[in-house]
């Protein structure tokens, strides 16, 4: 239960996280934004690491592997996700984004082989099915482009942040130490992003609008929150467990939409749907 508590405080906090990030690109780059929130989890991580104690773990071989993940994500799996936030929106972006669980589902068995009932994966199937329902309508004809390109960003997100997942656990198992793990995969994420940053065009530079600094701050301290969080039930539990409970960060993405930031983006009933059938795929996942 620990676990799974750890688990969905990832994916509040992470909700936050994209929600303030839909703020801030009114005034800043998804480059932007991406560098400072993996310097922010830099600092606090590799505090957070310094205080558990055992940082003399980091020097061992097994943390290779930690910092591999950092560079498929939160490296390149935050730039493609915030990317398709300012392309297609919140709702739209983290519910292709959170098909994780499918993936991860899969290499855990295939790889970890991690024991999946039948409970479970209904219940996994069910959250993916219920973010889905957040999605909102497609747009007019001669934005579909568009909002194909942003699906395509976000499922890629998904898809390297199962890969990320499955390379943590395999770390946790060799240190088993959550705060430095979580350390080590954001410093692989530092190294992956130098040459995204080298290589992004001109059109996107980095750039930070006044009105921006307080949303980009709050999204930094929320992703390491999250971040945190998130190592904490892998620490704890099984990775086809916690993640299918941390990827319902659309849930309440939508919902803090709906509590405050109805300006920002709006929320249908086909949402609420979503939200509903999500809630249902949560606890049959903690019963799995």
């Amino acid at each position: 239960m620990l676990a799974a508590a750890f688990a969905l405080l990832s994916a509040v906090l992470f909700a936050g996280n994209v929600v303030t990030v839909r703020v801030a690109l009114a005034g800043t780059t998804a480059t932007t934004l991406v560098l400072v929130s993996l310097l922010t989890n830099f600092l606090v991580l590799w505090g957070a690491a310094a205080l558990s104690g055992g940082l003399g773990a980091a020097v061992r071989p097994a943390a290779l592997i930690f910092l591999g993940a950092g560079v498929l994500a939160p490296a390149l799996a935050r730039a493609a996700l915030y990317t398709s936030i300012g392309m297609v929106g919140v709702a739209r972006a983290t519910v292709a984004a959170n098909t994780t669980p499918i993936f991860t589902a899969a290499g855990a068995a295939l790889i970890l082989r991690e024991h999946i009932s039948a409970q479970l994966a209904l219940g996994t199937v069910i959250v993916v099915l219920g973010v889905v329902l957040t999605s909102p309508a497609t747009g007019a004809p001669e934005e579909r482009r568009l909002n194909r390109t942003g699906i395509l960003l976000a499922l890629s997100t998904a898809l390297l942040a199962a890969i990320s997942f499955l390379l943590r656990k395999i770390g946790l198992q060799a240190i088993p130490q959550p705060a430095l793990g979580s350390a080590l995969t954001v410093t692989g994420a530092l190294a992956g992003l130098l040459p995204l940053l080298w290589l992004r065009p001109r059109r996107e530079p980095v750039r930070v609008q006044r009105s921006a600094i307080a949303p980009i701050a709050a999204a930094a301290l929320l992703s390491s929150g999250g971040f945190l969080a998130y190592f904490l039930a892998l620490g704890l539990g099984d990775v086809s467990r916690v993640t299918p409970l941390s990827n319902t960060t659309p849930l309440f993405a939508v919902l803090l939409l709906h509590a405050g930031f109805r300006h920002v983006e709006g929320v249908s009933r086909r949402t609420f749907a979503g939200v509903g059938l999500g809630v249902l795929g949560v606890l049959l996942v903690l019963g799995g």
